[in-house]
């Protein structure tokens, strides 16, 4: 599909901060952490949970209905590697946020 832009600003999505993006249909979790954008699928595996609506704690992305969590540069299980979510590359070109379907 290729880069998507899901942001107009990255400044809007602040340290820490989780938000939900659609990019070519796909629900998008965009995550800031440590200064570091990155996208993850936004659905859980576990329950289909809006991982968008998890918090980062302790680093990782916590789905907020079960508690799994999930490494927000990799989208793998903090417990289980073996499992988690898609991550896709994203790009921050001048302020706006690009993903990469």
């Amino acid at each position: 599909m290729g880069w998507i832009k899901v942001l107009d600003s990255a400044r809007t999505l602040h340290e820490s901060g989780v938000m939900e993006v659609n990019a070519g249909g796909k629900t998008i979790a965009l995550v800031n952490v440590n200064g570091k954008i990155c996208a993850l699928d936004g659905i859980c595996p576990h329950e289909g949970g809006p991982l968008a609506k998890g918090s980062i704690e302790n680093g990782y992305l916590v789905c907020p209905w079960h508690g799994w969590e999930f490494d927000p540069l990799t989208g793998k299980d903090r417990y289980n590697p073996a499992r988690g979510v898609s991550s896709f590359p994203v790009e921050v070109r001048g302020d706006e946020v690009y993903v990469e379907i």
